[in-house]
């Protein structure tokens, strides 16, 4: 689980998000105060498979094959995320009576899944303490392994997308609103994360089943086309279009709104704080006039973020192309801003 701290060794690290539309990956050297992005790489996957993903990840690999740490993250419905009260104990205690603290939380049986948890806060009032809970099924994770051992990639840690997104706002995002409570979406192609950041700790984590594929769907109907015709004239905007793309996000996001005004309405309910700033990410957040809708039905005020000012720009990339598509990078920018403790 993705711990936001900054580095005092400088490290290089390469950064896979594997999605179920596109590989993403970034290669960056962070430590001593800065941030240095090498490389960044978006291509698109054939097909949902493990098949697809091999043949991306050879391609994207091979001019990284001296990279040692190499991280990937997961996410998805064989993913669970909850936060739980417990009677307060010591890391070390709760480490040892984790699986028994999860069984009565997640729906899939415990030895087929891999745990992890982040104390959050304690109430000493009322002996309890609240724990971020993560539970991922083993065949899960071995399957994306296998894949990556094929082509002799050994990533040195896997995370959490969501955390990932976490960890990239609190390296990369603005220092005035870390200490405000705001919110974090990235919007992917089948699967949205969502946090709530209060008192610079999630209080809220949930993984919504639902992304940019619903405007694509929308699109492909409103305009009588294939869905992946319809996914090409999402990615170019074309002007011509304009009114159709705006109908597809409108459209596509309608269930996704709902979601997040659900967990928008626990959140104000449980803490007595309202929520008036939502940041977001993700090749869904892309979609024609996204923000604005997504503000004007949630009645907050939702915004991209500018995930690159504070980094130096590195060797031949192309700016243009960076600018308009680095709202995609955050996961894979979260999972290398992380220092794990290890010399270089």
């Amino acid at each position: 689980m993705a711990q936001s701290s900054k580095s005092a060794k400088t490290i290089t690290a390469v950064g896979l998000d594997i999605g179920s539309h596109s590989v993403k990956c970034v290669e960056i050297t962070h430590g001593d105060g800065s941030i240095k992005l090498h490389r960044v790489s978006i291509l698109p996957v054939p097909d949902n498979t493990a098949k697809g993903w091999a043949e991306v990840l050879k391609v994207m690999m091979e001019p990284m094959t001296a990279t040692k740490r190499l991280r990937i993250s997961v996410s998805g419905s064989s993913l669970l995320i909850r936060r739980i009260s417990l009677p307060i104990m010591t890391p070390a205690e709760l480490k040892g009576a984790i699986r028994f603290e999860a069984e009565s939380h997640i729906p899939f049986p415990i030895d087929d899944c891999v745990l992890d948890f982040q104390i959050l806060n304690r109430d000493d009032e009322k002996k309890l303490m609240n724990v971020l809970l993560v539970a991922a099924k083993k065949d899960f994770i071995q399957d994306r392994l296998k894949v990556l051992s094929e082509l002799n990639i050994h990533p040195e840690l896997i995370d959490v997308d969501i955390f990932c997104l976490i960890n990239a706002f609190e390296m990369l995002g603005d220092e005035q609103q870390k200490d405000r409570t705001y919110g974090l979406l990235n919007i992917g192609h089948q699967v949205s994360s969502f946090a709530i950041i209060q008192g610079k700790q999630p209080f809220f984590v949930r993984e919504i089943p639902l992304g940019g594929y619903s405007v694509t769907k929308a699109l492909a109907e409103i305009k009588g086309v294939a869905d992946a015709e319809a996914d090409q004239l999402k990615t170019e905007k074309d002007p011509a279009v304009a009114d159709s793309l705006k109908e597809a996000t409108e459209r596509g996001f309608e269930q996704l709104v709902s979601e997040l005004s659900h967990s928008i309405d626990y959140f104000e309910n449980e803490s007595g704080e309202e929520l008036h700033q939502i940041w977001m990410s993700g090749g869904g957040a892309l979609s024609v006039q996204a923000a604005e809708i997504l503000s004007k039905e949630l009645g907050k005020q939702v915004a991209l973020w500018d995930n690159t000012k504070k980094m130096e720009i590195f060797g031949q990339m192309d700016q243009k192309y960076l600018a308009e598509h680095s709202a995609e990078l955050n996961v894979a920018f979260g999972m290398v801003l992380r220092d794990t403790g290890k010399k270089k």
